[in-house]
């Protein structure tokens, strides 16, 4: 009798289970089970227990996103263009271990002295047509990056999602602020105002929404 009730009740848990996997389209609207995730990071205690969890988790996972030296995130601190640049390389694999070196050597910015960690991967993006300079040689690496520019490279991520940005407004970045409001590309991510700099917290939430989840 007792055997009979534990195959009942797991069959019930499988098919709740079974029917639950197909009640959700986007991997941000699931509660991500990580315990049999293959990871040594230690995830930042300041995420712990909030809606960035899961994608900071995810991102940590990939070595796409880092914490802190001092082992926190700081959710609501502005990453500088060099820093996201350094992140959307990673993220889209324009600046791998083979590339490294010779994107090194590429001088498409004259203002990176200081910056020699991050130069690869923003010669990688630039080159791959993601993340341009502010000018056509300066790229102000050191300066924060924006909640417009941050949904433009994001929106790049797809040539025809880009192809259909241009064609939205006359000039940019209205244009692609059209797209992410059109098609509500920044989720649950409220932005009030688009040239202020992007937080840390927003700009591993924004990513997580586009990363392929296999």
């Amino acid at each position: 009798m007792k055997m009979k009730r534990k195959i009942s009740i797991f069959l019930t848990a499988a098919l709740i289970f079974c029917c639950g996997a197909t009640a959700f389209s986007y991997a941000e609207d699931i509660e991500a089970d990580y315990s049999m995730w293959d990871s040594t990071g230690i995830y930042p205690s300041d995420v712990m227990g909030t809606k960035l969890l899961t994608p900071v988790k995810f991102l940590m996972d990939r070595k796409i996103i880092t914490g802190d030296s001092d082992g926190l995130f700081h959710p609501d601190k502005n990453i500088t263009r060099a820093e996201f640049a350094t992140i959307m390389a990673k993220a889209t694999n324009n600046a791998n271990a083979m590339d490294l070196n010779s994107l090194s050597n590429e001088d498409i910015f004259s203002d990176l002295a200081g910056y020699g960690w991050a130069k690869p991967y923003i010669n990688g993006v630039a080159k791959a047509g993601l993340f341009k300079g502010r000018s056509a040689d300066m790229f102000a690496p050191g300066e924060s990056v924006t909640y417009a520019e941050v949904i433009t490279v994001l929106i790049r991520m797809s040539q025809g999602a880009a192809d259909t940005a241009e064609g939205m407004a006359s000039k940019w970045p209205d244009n692609y602020i059209a797209y992410a409001e059109t098609y509500n590309f920044t989720g649950d991510v409220v932005i009030y105002d688009w040239n202020s700099p992007a937080t840390k917290g927003d700009v591993a939430r924004l990513l997580y929404r586009r990363m392929p989840k296999d």
